[in-house]
């Protein structure tokens, strides 16, 4: 759960999240977030995130979230936190998803609103995020 790696977040009273909460991303709250990654085995994994963004229809608008990975201080790739809804906060989904080759141990990950992350609304990149989901592949 998201809320493990930063404070939890009351904003927009979302509900249907997993967990204790979850937590605010955008242009000003929590613009890095960083928490490490115990892998079992080593293997290709694919990466997302459950997340909800009431910021607008699905059809218009350009407020979606974008956020660069970081593992072990190398950008493995970009997540995309599409709208939902308008006011649609307790909308959860998944974001894309990012395929990794990830050796046994721990790993440092390190998701990032960079300024090549800006989105065509260039004012609104928000999101809230639930949990990150990483699944074994081979």
């Amino acid at each position: 759960a998201c809320e493990q790696f930063a404070p939890a977040s009351a904003v927009y009273n979302a509900k249907g999240y997993n967990g204790n909460g979850y937590v605010q991303i955008s242009t000003t709250a929590n613009r890095q977030l960083n928490f490490v990654v115990a892998v079992a085995k080593d293997g290709m994994y694919r990466i997302d995130f459950r997340y909800a963004n009431g910021n607008g229809p699905v059809n218009t608008l350009n407020k979606c979230g974008i956020r660069s990975l970081y593992i072990d201080q190398l950008e493995a790739g970009t997540f995309i936190f599409p709208q939902r809804g308008q006011d649609a906060w307790s909308n959860w989904g998944y974001s894309n998803t990012m395929s990794v080759y990830l050796t046994a141990g721990k790993h440092r990950f390190s998701l990032r609103l960079e300024p090549f992350n800006e989105n065509m609304n260039g004012e609104i990149n928000e999101a809230l995020l639930d949990e990150m989901r990483m699944i074994w592949v081979k």
